[in-house]
């Protein structure tokens, strides 16, 4: 049945009264309630965000007030290098990825079809980042993607820790009438090698991201929530070689097929946000403020840790478990309640005419959780992991240290791991080196389960470590009285229960080594009471 275009209309008009009616109330930060009915509460919605002020770049024209000409035709020739220092990320076709406001061509367009929340975060100058989507999917790297590239002042140093802070806002949130928030992705990625950028082909359609060319790393990405508006965030990575250059742009990810108007230039713009204002720094240059666990609580048996929030004067302080907001925790310190699961908190910290939220502490219950042995064997020529990296926590090896126990060789060792309140478990390890190709395995010829505690149970001895273990006793007639996969479990001398008849016992033993080489064995065994 069809619906008459009166009826259309009305219902079109009622959709947008109701979204006007959702945006007149005000979404309050500190309840733990969706006021404004977008979805988002608290922390989570971009309405309670604090803004960051950075002064210092490695970036040049990082907020784009630079070019070298007014937008033309956005074509690869024309426009390609039009932001000073920056250039399109990929070769394509098109370059529509630089717009200022103060040129006449580019503003009637920008302005008309899809127009950015004013005032830009910083001058007249902003990118566009398109990522495609099709109908008909096609393969990733064929796919036209938008990335901008810069080849960096100085280069990013290998281990050290950096951050990328941006605004982005996506401002089409009404292509297909129902008013949904729909999020997206902003990815860097880096290179050591400056000419790797443009990457991909000038004559294809699209080439898909980076990570499809040579010498390109992901070094990180951040999904953002938000519609019509200009959203603060931030990237933070540790790149694990130099890097020189990177592009800015989407992610390496498909975008799944969304219902969208007849008109494809409205679900092509669907997939275009915009940004403003990147500056990228090591993390320790950033003005970001961190919760602290009081020294010495919560640990030895003192009780679960309190939190200490950063202290500025005249304000007022408001606590977050996992982005909502702590009902009557507005102090600057916190008693956690438990540590059963993983969670982060937040602070935000308000002041006259400045608000600041900390970055996310998080608590966690992992140091119980670790148990390393007094006493282990290492296999030749393979490494031993004692204890894997978690999050939150920190090991020390003999003084160095390390984000997991990864042993190499023989000795005695003592680890400790301490979790982000300072609290600590310390283990004395010694490590044997075992030759695990050639485990053998010692097995007894009889054994007396009488209850005397000696020789009592029979299995096979060996000082090796299983990838597999199976051992099977048989009476003299065939049928099989114990089975076991446990190399340490042995058989004690009875059946369903029932203690067996002194006699003569077959058994079947097959096993494989750490290093994977199997073996078997089968032999008698005299049980004797």
């Amino acid at each position: 049945m069809s619906m008459h275009p009166r009826y259309i209309h009305s219902l079109l008009l009622c959709i947008f009264l109701l979204a006007a009616f959702r945006g007149l109330t005000q979404e309050i930060c500190t309840n733990g309630v969706d006021d404004d009915g977008d979805g988002l509460v608290d922390l989570y919605d971009p309405d309670c965000q604090c803004h960051f002020i950075v002064t210092d770049n490695l970036l040049q024209n990082g907020s784009f007030e630079l070019h070298d000409h007014c937008p033309v035709n956005y074509t690869y020739i024309s426009d390609s290098k039009i932001a000073t220092y920056w250039q399109y990320g990929s070769l394509m076709n098109e370059a529509e990825f630089y717009h200022n406001l103060n040129c006449s061509f580019d503003s009637l367009l920008t302005m008309l079809h899809m127009p950015p929340a004013l005032p830009l975060p910083d001058g007249t100058g902003f990118i566009s980042i398109l990522n495609s989507a099709f109908i008909t999917p096609i393969p990733e790297n064929d796919m036209p993607k938008g990335y901008v590239g810069q080849c960096l002042q100085a280069p990013l140093s290998a281990g050290e820790n950096y951050t990328l802070s941006f605004y982005a806002g996506r401002f089409r949130s009404w292509d297909n009438f129902i008013g949904n928030i729909f999020p997206f992705t902003v990815a860097v990625f880096g290179n050591a090698d400056c000419n790797a950028v443009p990457f991909g082909d000038l004559s294809a359609l699209g080439n898909g991201c980076p990570l499809n060319y040579p010498g390109w790393v992901l070094l990180g990405k951040k999904v953002i929530t938000g519609a019509n508006e200009w959203i603060q965030n931030k990237i933070s990575f540790t790149p694990s070689s130099q890097i020189n250059v990177i592009d800015v742009g989407v992610d390496c990810s498909v975008l799944p097929q969304i219902p969208d108007l007849a008109d494809s230039t409205t679900f092509l713009d669907y997939h275009i946000y915009y940004m403003d204002d990147l500056h990228l720094l090591p993390t320790k240059d950033f003005p970001f403020q961190y919760i602290h666990a009081q020294a010495g609580s919560g640990c030895n048996g003192n009780g679960l840790p309190i939190l200490e929030s950063p202290v500025f004067p005249n304000a007022t302080y408001q606590w977050y478990k996992d982005s909502v907001a702590i009902n009557g925790a507005t102090g600057t310190t916190y008693p956690l309640l438990d540590i059963a699961d993983e969670s982060y908190y937040n602070v935000l910290i308000s002041t006259p005419g400045k608000c600041i939220i900390t970055e996310a502490f998080l608590a966690s219950s992992a140091l119980p959780k670790i148990n390393i042995p007094a006493d282990t064997l290492l296999c030749d020529n393979n490494d031993l992991v004692l204890a894997p990296a978690l999050e939150g926590i920190t090991y020390s090896i003999n003084g160095v240290t390390a984000n997991d126990v990864t042993i190499t060789r023989q000795g005695s060792y003592s680890i400790t791991a301490t979790d982000n309140f300072g609290c600590q478990r310390t283990f004395n390890v010694n490590v044997v080196e075992q030759k695990c190709t050639d485990c053998d395995l010692y097995i007894p010829s009889a054994f007396t389960p009488n209850g005397d505690g000696l020789n009592d149970i029979f299995k096979a001895k060996s000082y090796c470590f299983f990838s597999e273990f199976d051992l099977q006793i048989l009476n003299r007639w065939g049928e099989k009285v114990f089975e076991s996969h446990n190399n340490n479990a042995g058989w004690d001398g009875t059946y369903l229960g029932s203690n067996m008849l002194s006699g003569v016992y077959v058994y079947f033993i097959s096993y494989s080594t750490a290093s994977h080489i199997t073996k078997t064995t089968k032999g008698t065994v005299a049980l004797i009471r």
